[in-house]
Order: structure tokens, then C-alpha cells, then sequence
């Protein structure tokens, strides 16, 4: 007898017939038998041809956003863009992507079309993103230096000035672009709105600059809300294709952490040595960088995700035809007064049996009504449900880490160029993020069940505290890559626990629209703000400072959280909390965690009709609670619900 599991041996000569009790049952979603092939799954485990062509989607999708979105802060730097014009030119994504994905995947689900608007989508992101890499404000003159001097030249003039000037060195970290004021022809009256980036010799008139920002900006939002849906899509396929087997989702998520990493350390190193520029109006500064490689990779990689999309497949159900009643005609007057009449009486003989009564409500018609109604996220009721200080103190955190996360992904490199950084170091730093979050992933569960919800989120804001303090106080880029390891406690086990235990403290008819809540303040409403507004802080105050005002509010604000859940009135401090207010284990929910170093949402927004289907048999995730296929009251709780803590 062969092994269970294990392809049998089958005898040529006996028909060929293989015994199915060999193998493990089929998948319910596909209803494939799943055999095992020797030696590639020895190594590389069950392989399975939709699967694989999932994990090729994720690599190369996340391949094309690593080449090129980490690196969009120093590019708009070079254009002339100060930090509050770059924070918004990021920090806008999150907003219209968390607006824009649920609108798109309802459209897909009700039309049967996520194929069609993912490879749509994914066609934007191209098309959208191009442009950026054409779109340059004319430059108005060019920075000279020769041995001791700097000065201000024509791009087509050639003339050479011999007066002492000294480098202006900037206010604070952070700033650019930089005042000319100190080029030895400079002429205030003239030239008072010129301005120059940081390690370029092209001198922009301030004007310009704006332009070429509100032109990017129009770009960046459109474009988004065109290319939004692309990884909820994706996501919801995936999910539908894994069936019962969801704990499976992060692993094919992973691929886009390892491609995202390698694609930025290799484009990263190209960058490096990128420094021509065939139509450069002024002779290129040693520290220009030609970012044109990135924009051509992303543009490869995008396609090549859009190639590989072709072959998901999106598996919906066919809708029920409902037969409609037959319309009664409408009540003439002296149907009516006959009616009225007969009431009076009490004579029931008068009563016209052709005066229509309240129609019966189809059972099947409601039933598909409030399935409808599920998808619409109850925020307002979400957030009573959170009206407590524990729970809003949690949320608060999370939106506190995301804004350190839009900080970093937008003003890391930014800060670490000032002090040198070269493309090559911002390679290996991505590197190394997403092998610690890929390593927080698979033990974070451990970490929940070992300390509790409540510790890991301390823990990730002692992490934010060592880790932005250490940032302001280095002197040298390279010794920033230690520290680049913490990511995976102070994002991957975060986001872990943020979703655990909003799942274990929300009813299970809201815990749907609650993970739509967390991910709008974390990765929305978080991402975006730490992009904006830390733009406007680095403006003003520097890099430095910011980093370190940021570090040093993670210390207060940890202060208060371990107040608020440490803190009781007849012990005073506890060092554990009863389990009943935080459960030592990792919610089910959580089985569709991912890798956290991708840019959108690592739980799915949307899922395909046949998925809402199975989990509406299993009232999983709802948002309204239905009783014999009639519409509750949104948010009611089922009888005899108790609530978790």
C-alpha cells in the first residue's frame, strides 16, 4: 500500500486505474486532487498551476512598485519639489486607493468583470506612470562651479566669472531646494524666485516648479483611481482560488516582499551608475542621478505582471433568476368605496377579492438584498462599537504607526542622501526590511500568543522610539542598515496584532467592515498623513528634527498605552492582563495576513460573488444581521450575543 499522500505506483499493463483514496481530498474550490511530484515537492512544496501563477502576478507586480515608488521622494527632490510638494505627491496615493478600491471591486463583483478591470487597471498603472518621468519644469539657468567659485550661467552660455564666492550651506537637513543668493552674478531683483535642488547644477524659477507640481499631482490622483483596484482584484482571486486553504494567502503574498526587495537592490545599483544624461541643459552634477532606468523597469515588470494576470482566473457564481409576481391592477373608485363600504358593514360578501392586499415580500429577493447591503462598510457603527478607551487607544496607535510608516517610506532616502547615501545603500536597507518582515510574518503569531496583543504593540513602539532616534542622531548613511532590521517588529507583527485583536473585540456580524476601519487609520488615513504632514514638518524644521519629534512622541504615546491597559484603580500597575481583555491567540480572521512591506491592503477589501456566498452561508463578515432573509437593524446584535470583553 502506498503512502498516503504519495503519487502510487501504477502498473501499465492493469488499465492504468489509479486508486483516488491515495490522494487527499480535492479542494473545494476547485475540486482538484492535489498529488504530490517527488522531488519538486520536496523542495518547493505541493505545485499548483493557479498558485504559481498567482506568486508570478505578486513578484512582478511588487517588483515594477519597488523599482520605482521608493525612490519618487529623491526624484521629485532632483526636480526642484520641496518636502511638502513631495509628501503630497505621495502621501495622496493612500487616500485615493483606499477610496477608490472598494468602489471599483463592487463594480466588478456586481458586473462579473474583476478580470476585465484588473488587467484594465493594471494597463493604467502604466500609462499613468510614465508620464512622470516626462513631465520636468524648463530649467532658467545653470549652477557653475569652477576652483573656488559658483555662478550662474545660460544653458547655451559658456561665460566664466572669476569672483570669490563661498557655498551657501543649508538652513537644516532636509532642505531643498536652496536659495542661489551666493552664485557670485546673482541679481536679487531678477532672480529672487530662483531656486536650485540639492546635488543638481540646474537653477528652476519657483513658478515653474508649481506648475510641474500641480501637473503631477493631477496625474498621481487619476491615475491612482484608475489603478487602485488592481491588487484587491488580484487579492479576491486568490482568496476564492485557495478555498478552505486561506492560511495559504500569505505565502503567495511573500513572493511580493522578495520581489519588491530584489527589484530595488538591483535597480538600486544600476542607479548607481546612471549618470549620463543625452538632453542635460547643464553639465550634469556628480551626484545626478538618471532615473529614466527606473521608470523603463517598472514599465517592464508592470507588463510582464499584466502578461502573467491574464492567466488568473475569477470564479463567480451564476446569479439566480428570480421570477417576477404578476402586477395587479390598481383599484378603480368604486373598487375603493366598495372596499370602504364593506368595512363599515363588516360584511365580508362585499369585499372584491381583486383589491390588492400587501404584497407578500419574496423571500429570495430580500435575502439577495441584504447580502447586497453586507458589502457596505458600517463605519459609524464600527466606531460606537469602539467608543471606549482601550479600543480607541488601540486604533489610535495603529493610526500613530502608520503615520511613521508614510514618514519613512517617503523621507528616509531623502534624509540619508543629505548625509550621502547613494542608491546602492537604499537597496540593501529595502533588503533587509523585507527579509525582517518576512521573518516577523511567520513568527508574529508566535509573538501574539507568547505576549498578547497589547505587548506586541508596546513593543513595536519601543521599536519606532530606538528607531527614529538612532535615524536623527547618525551621521553616517550606512550605519542605518542595523536598524533597518526592526521593521518587521514595527510593521509586520504590528499590523498582526492590530488585526487580531480588533477581530476578538468586534461581534462576528461586524468584523468585516472593523478590518475596513483598521485598514483605512492605519494604511490609508496613517500612510498618507505621515506622508503630508511629515512633508510639511520636514519643510519647516528639517529631517532631523522631524525624525526625532517623531521618536520621542512613540515615547509619550507608549507612556499613555501602558497607562490605559497596565494601569488599575485598586492594584495600580499589573504587569498581565486577564486574558479576558486580551486573549492570548491569534484570530481566524488573521489567517489572511501577509507580508506587510507591500504598498495596499494585506486582507483583501473585496471578494468575488462566490466568495461572499460561502462566507454569507457562514454569516462571516457581515455587516448587517438578517433573520429569515429580512434586513435587521445595521449593527444589531444577534440574540443572546455577549460581548468578548
Amino acid at each position: 500500500m502506498s503512502q498516503k499522500g504519495v503519487r502510487p505506483i501504477v502498473d501499465p499493463e492493469a488499465g492504468g486505474e489509479v486508486d483516488p483514496s491515495a490522494y487527499p481530498e480535492p479542494k473545494e474550490a476547485t475540486h482538484k486532487i492535489r498529488g504530490k511530484s517527488d522531488i519538486i515537492e520536496m523542495l518547493c512544496g505541493t505545485v499548483d498551476q493557479e498558485l504559481l501563477t498567482a506568486k508570478t502576478f505578486y513578484f512582478f507586480f511588487y517588483s515594477a512598485f519597488g523599482s520605482l515608488f521608493p525612490l519618487m521622494g529623491i526624484y521629485f527632490k532632483q526636480m526642484g519639489m520641496n518636502p511638502g510638494q513631495c509628501g503630497l505627491l505621495i502621501g495622496s496615493r493612500p487616500f485615493v486607493e483606499f477610496l477608490a478600491a472598494p468602489f471599483w471591486g463592487s463594480l466588478a463583483d456586481r458586473w462579473q468583470k474583476g478580470k476585465t478591470l484588473l488587467l484594465a487597471s493594471l494597463s493604467c498603472w502604466i500609462i499613468f506612470t510614465l508620464p512622470l518621468g516626462f513631465i520636468q519644469p524648463p530649467a532658467a539657468s545653470c549652477l557653475m562651479k569652477n576652483q573656488t567659485q559658483y555662478y550662474l550661467k545660460g544653458p547655451e552660455s559658456h561665460e566664466l566669472l572669476k569672483r570669490e564666492a563661498h557655498y551657501y550651506e543649508p538652513q537644516f537637513l532636509g532642505q531643498s531646494p536652496i536659495d542661489i543668493t551666493y552664485a557670485v552674478n546673482y541679481d536679487a531683483k531678477e532672480q529672487n524666485n530662483w531656486v536650485t535642488p540639492l546635488f543638481s547644477s540646474i537653477v528652476y524659477r519657483t513658478p515653474d516648479i508649481q506648475k510641474a507640481f500641480f501637473l503631477l499631482l493631477l496625474l498621481v490622483i487619476i491615475g491612482e483611481f484608475f489603478s487602485a483596484p488592481a491588487i484587491t482584484l488580484a487579492d479576491s482571486a486568490v482568496i476564492t482560488i485557495l478555498g478552505e486553504d486561506a492560511d495559504r494567502y500569505g505565502h503567495q503574498r511573500m513572493f511580493g516582499s522578495l520581489g519588491w526587495g530584489l527589484a530595488m537592490f538591483f535597480v538600486g545599483i544600476a542607479l548607481d551608475h546612471s549618470t549620463a544624461f543625452p538632453d542635460h541643459p547643464c553639465t550634469p552634477d556628480s551626484r545626478e542621478k538618471n532615473y529614466t532606468i527606473c521608470f523603463a523597469t517598472f514599465s517592464v515588470l508592470m507588463g510582464a505582471a499584466l502578461i502573467a494576470a491574464t492567466q488568473i482566473n475569477f470564479k463567480y457564481e451564476n446569479p439566480v433568476e428570480i421570477e417576477q409576481p404578476v402586477k395587479e391592477p390598481q383599484p378603480t373608485r368604486e373598487d375603493f368605496l366598495q372596499q370602504q363600504l364593506a368595512q363599515q358593514l363588516n360584511l365580508p360578501a362585499l369585499t372584491d377579492t381583486s383589491v390588492p392586499t400587501q404584497p407578500k415580500i419574496d423571500l429570495l429577493q430580500t435575502q439577495m438584498f441584504a447580502q447586497t447591503t453586507r458589502e457596505i462598510p458600517e463605519w459609524v457603527t464600527v466606531l460606537k462599537h469602539f467608543a471606549n478607551l482601550k479600543c480607541g487607544s488601540f486604533l489610535f496607535v495603529a493610526w500613530f504607526m502608520g503615520f511613521g510608516i508614510g514618514l519613512i517610506f517617503t523621507f528616509l532616502f531623502w534624509h540619508l542622501q543629505d548625509y550621502g547615501g547613494t542608491p546602492t545603500l537604499f537597496g540593501v536597507a529595502s533588503v533587509i526590511n523585507h527579509i525582517s518582515e518576512i521573518f516577523a510574518y511567520f513568527f508574529s503569531f508566535r509573538l501574539i500568543t507568547q505576549m498578547g496583543h497589547v505587548k506586541v504593540l508596546c513593543l513595536g513602539l519601543v521599536g519606532n522610539i530606538l528607531r527614529f532616534l538612532y535615524i536623527s542622531y547618525l551621521k553616517n548613511p550606512w550605519w542605518v542598515l542595523p536598524f533597518e532590521f526592526i521593521q518587521g517588529i514595527t510593521h509586520a507583527a504590528v499590523w498582526a496584532a492590530c488585526c487580531s485583536y480588533i477581530a476578538h473585540n468586534t461581534p462576528q456580524h461586524l468584523r468585516s467592515s472593523a478590518q475596513g476601519v483598521l485598514q483605512g487609520i492605519h494604511h490609508g488615513l496613517g500612510r498618507g498623513c505621515g506622508a503630508v504632514f511629515g512633508g510639511m514638518l520636514v519643510t519647516y524644521f528639517g529631517s532631523t528634527a522631524t525624525f526625532r519629534g517623531y521618536g520621542l512622541i512613540c515615547g509619550l504615546i507608549l507612556a499613555a498605552f501602558i497607562f490605559i491597559n497596565f494601569y488599575r484603580k485598586d492594584t495600580g500597575f499589573v504587569s498581565e492582563i486577564p486574558v479576558t481583555e486580551d486573549p492570548r491567540q491569534v484570530a481566524e480572521e488573521s489567517s489572511h495576513l501577509a507580508p506587510h512591506g507591500v504598498p495596499s491592503n494585506p486582507i483583501p477589501r473585496a471578494l468575488s460573488s462566490s466568495r461572499l456566498h460561502d462566507l454569507a452561508s457562514a454569516d462571516y463578515g457581515a455587516t448587517y444581521n438578517t433573520t429569515g432573509g429580512n434586513l435587521d437593524i445595521p449593527g444589531q446584535h444577534p440574540a443572546g450575543y455577549i460581548p468578548p470583553y
